[in-house]
């Protein structure tokens, strides 16, 4: 009976450790926000849907929340409220800049376009870092400093003969060709002088999609990404020594079994 129970016992530790091997490394991957190789603040973006002629096409803007948090958290609430929908461009100018987010471009009438805004103001919010680079994003304004509501501009290459006079508070981080096209569209030009700068066709904001900004933590971050360049992971690296306790283990036992039936055959034998 005790070498039946010895056999079965080794028997055990092996499909134990037959089990646990394959657990450990179907162990699924990190998915959470905290596993990304960074860290600190990941900025908000905003994604807009532009349909121009049946075309359409997508710019993604990144928010500077930190740097202008009074002007980007403006932009969030008109956001939200749909305010930006169905607006359209209404000034354009090649190697310069595509300006909308007047309410007034939704009518049919051109020649109100740029006179309009939301029904709050914010004040000019200058920030040294944030300047005029090609792809920012920058609040339109009257000659009151503080006028900005909710009409902004999409620079076509830098235009930093604006820094220190207008609030950027973002910047276009995909789909800036689109953004470029649009300042280079057709326009009245002289042909009517009072719309000079508005584009003849309809290019419309259909959408804008915000997503939040978050914090990413440094901690787990260095260290996922110092697992991700491992090949076994912690769970994989101690199933194989708990694997190898078994199989040790198993051994052991097996040795002890064959020694003791080997003493007892030796016993058995007749003496000559």
């Amino acid at each position: 009976m005790a070498h039946r129970r010895q056999a079965i016992l080794a028997t055990v530790l092996i499909l134990a450790l037959a089990a646990s091997l394959p657990a450990a490394l179907s162990e699924p991957p990190c998915t959470d926000e905290s596993c990304e190789v960074g860290e600190g603040y990941v900025n908000a973006t905003v994604d807009i849907n532009v349909t121009w002629n049946s075309v359409t096409g997508n710019l993604t803007i990144m928010l500077y929340e930190q740097g202008a948090p009074v002007t980007t958290a403006n932009f969030i609430m008109l956001i939200a409220t749909k305010f930006y929908d169905g607006c359209r461009f209404h000034r354009c100018i090649d190697d310069f800049v595509a300006q909308t987010g007047d309410p007034n471009s939704k009518d049919n009438n051109p020649y109100n376009d740029g006179s309009g805004g939301s029904s709050q103001t914010i004040p000019l919010e200058i920030n040294e870092t944030l300047t005029h680079i090609d792809g920012a994003v920058g609040m339109a304004r009257g000659n009151d400093p503080n006028s900005a509501s909710s009409q902004f501009y999409i620079c076509d290459g830098p235009q930093h003969s604006l820094d220190g006079n207008y609030a950027v508070f973002g910047v276009v981080v995909a789909g800036l060709d689109i953004a470029k096209k649009i300042a280079a569209c057709p326009t009245y030009g002289n042909k009517r002088p009072l719309l000079k700068d508005h584009p003849t066709d309809d290019i419309t904001m259909t959408s804008l999609t915000y997503t939040a900004g978050r914090w990413v933590n440094a901690t787990n971050a260095t260290a996922t990404q110092a697992t991700a360049r491992t090949f076994f992971s912690l769970n994989v690296v101690w199933a194989l020594g708990a694997g190898g306790a078994a199989i040790g283990a198993a051994l052991v036992v097996v040795g002890l079994v064959r020694i003791r039936r080997r003493r007892l055959r030796a016993a058995a034998q007749p003496v000559a």
